[in-house]
């Protein structure tokens, strides 16, 4: 009942302190809609940068060894290579391979179910390494078998040949057979480039593409074989607690081996997603600064109006507290003119929220506001509202109203 006879009282000082009650406003909206669609994309990017990539990202780096003499043998020291890091105490698994995620480098072919010219092609990048792959990547086989040492091939760089078996991510055999008959993939032919056959042996559950933003990130094939090169790039897995001992012992053990190459671009895979992720990171730490400062401004912006209110308004407190208005009923007044406020520019703020967010989508191409930042927005808005106005609301139910009429 008393929240009804407060409407009345309320909107009437509010049309005699119409130009301060629409800054507060007007804040409240802006803020409102800078702060929703900034929290959208924070949250966006920071989902897109903690995507897990499919591999043990904490306990795995990676080095490249490239030769630079003319009797330097690739194959040779590879072999050699992998045999020394596989029997160094710490590492779990090494292999040797011509890409990975995160690396932001490497290639991708088009697969399908047949060879007829309008069946669906699916993109699809594309992995070599042997059968110590799985566990080197810290794969999940969620279906079939792992390679074995007989299915791995040598290759040379420009050997267009592909092994008789592959295996394939979760997503791509959804892509290719369904999201309901993935699992029936297994054992099954796909074609690479409406061509060449291949024989699916097995299936991990998540195995990200090279490039992060790639649209179809998820859809990966796996290949056994190993590649010759003058530079062999080594992806090595350590147990918790060794990565960094491992890196830089190993690469001097690698280097001291054969002085025919040189070990370089020593890495840990914490550090390419850092590096490949930095405008993300710079985006979504931008974002959080402006949101904060924002808020602490419209906080600020509604304490200092508040305030002003107040003073201009002591006799009319006193008036109220000398006919046996309560403290706690001055306080809740102040609070309840301050949520009326709040609640007009929620509303102000919704439109513009929006108007924000069609401009940034048109402009920018980023996603639509998900509704469900709306509400939120609104709550965060409120909050901070009615916060800033609790130190004013208290001033003003301690006046006096004998201090408050005593200048009438």
């Amino acid at each position: 009942m008393q929240f009804f006879l407060n409407l009345g009282p309320i909107f009437r000082a509010l049309m005699r302190q119409r130009f301060s009650a629409i800054l507060v406003v007007v804040q409240i909206a802006i803020t409102m809609a800078i702060i929703t669609n900034g929290l959208a994309i924070t949250w966006e990017r920071f989902l897109h940068i903690e995507r897990h990539t499919g591999i043990d990202e904490h306990n795995t780096f990676f080095l490249t060894s490239s030769g630079f003499t003319q009797g330097f043998n690739p194959r040779a020291t590879i072999g050699n290579d992998l045999s020394l890091i596989r029997a160094t105490n710490g590492v779990i698994d090494a292999v040797q391979t011509n890409s990975f995620p995160l690396s932001d480098s490497g290639n991708w072919y088009e697969l399908q179910t047949t060879t007829d010219k309008d069946a669906a092609l699916i993109p699809a990048a594309s992995y070599k390494f042997d059968e110590h792959g799985i566990n080197t990547f810290g794969l999940t086989l969620v279906a079939g078998e792992n390679f074995s040492a007989q299915d791995t091939l040598w290759l040379d760089e420009a050997d267009s040949q592909w092994p008789s078996h592959v295996l394939i991510s979760q997503a791509t055999a959804s892509a290719l057979f369904g999201e309901a008959q993935w699992q029936t993939a297994v054992g099954k032919t796909l074609f690479v480039n409406q061509s060449t056959p291949l024989i699916i042996k097995g299936i991990v559950k998540r195995l990200h593409a090279p490039w992060v933003d790639w649209p179809h990130v998820e859809k990966t094939i796996i290949s056994p074989a190993r590649v010759t090169h003058n530079s062999a790039r080594y992806v090595i897995r350590t147990q918790p607690g060794r990565l960094n001992d491992l890196m830089q012992s190993l690469s001097a053990s690698l280097a001291k081996e054969n002085t025919q190459r040189v070990i370089r671009k020593v890495k840990s895979i914490q550090q390419a997603k850092d590096e490949i992720y930095a405008a993300d990171i710079a985006t979504v730490s931008i974002l959080l600064v402006v949101i904060v400062v924002l808020a602490f401004v419209t906080a600020m912006g509604v304490a200092g109006l508040a305030s002003f209110n107040i003073d201009k308004r002591r006799q009319q407190i006193g008036i109220r507290r000398a006919l046996g208005a309560s403290k706690g009923q001055i306080l809740q007044y102040f609070m309840l003119e301050n949520a009326l406020l709040c609640a007009i520019g929620a509303v102000l703020g919704v439109l513009l929220t929006f108007m924000l967010n069609i401009f940034l989508v048109d402009r920018y191409s980023l996603t639509p506001l998900p509704l469900l930042y709306v509400p939120i927005g609104v709550l965060i808005l409120f909050f901070i509202s009615q916060l800033a106005v609790i130190k004013p609301a208290v001033r003003a139910m301690s006046v006096s109203p004998a201090m408050a009429t005593r200048s009438l």
